[in-house]
């Protein structure tokens, strides 16, 4: 029989990671949108990758911190011609959760 002291399974939980994430182009916008699950979250962490002139993938940039509850976010900061990637994350005191599925854009 083992023994275990009572703080052995009192680790910090990390929340869940948010799901569904779609786009939806509209003239210089992108509107994201996905869905949040349980988990003590207190914020969503949204990225951008931006592809470079050729065709190659840029590096993840975080774009924002949004409240917890967020469900959605519209990013008009982006140009003419643009290919976009999104992705999203939960995060709390003990850490973040895993990514999104990834969610690509253009602008023609």
């Amino acid at each position: 029989m083992a023994l275990a002291d009572v703080d052995y399974f009192d680790w910090p939980l990390l929340p869940d990671t948010p799901s569904s994430l779609n786009i939806a182009m509209s003239g210089m916008t992108a509107k994201l949108t996905w869905e949040v699950h349980g988990g003590d979250r207190t914020g969503i962490l949204l990225e951008r990758q931006v592809e470079e002139a050729g065709g190659a993938k840029g590096n993840w940039t975080h774009l924002t911190k949004l409240k917890a509850n967020a469900a959605e976010y519209s990013d008009s900061t982006l140009k003419k011609g643009q290919h976009v990637a999104y992705r999203v994350r939960a995060v709390n005191d003990a850490g973040q959760s895993a990514y999104s599925n990834v969610v690509r854009g253009n602008l023609p």
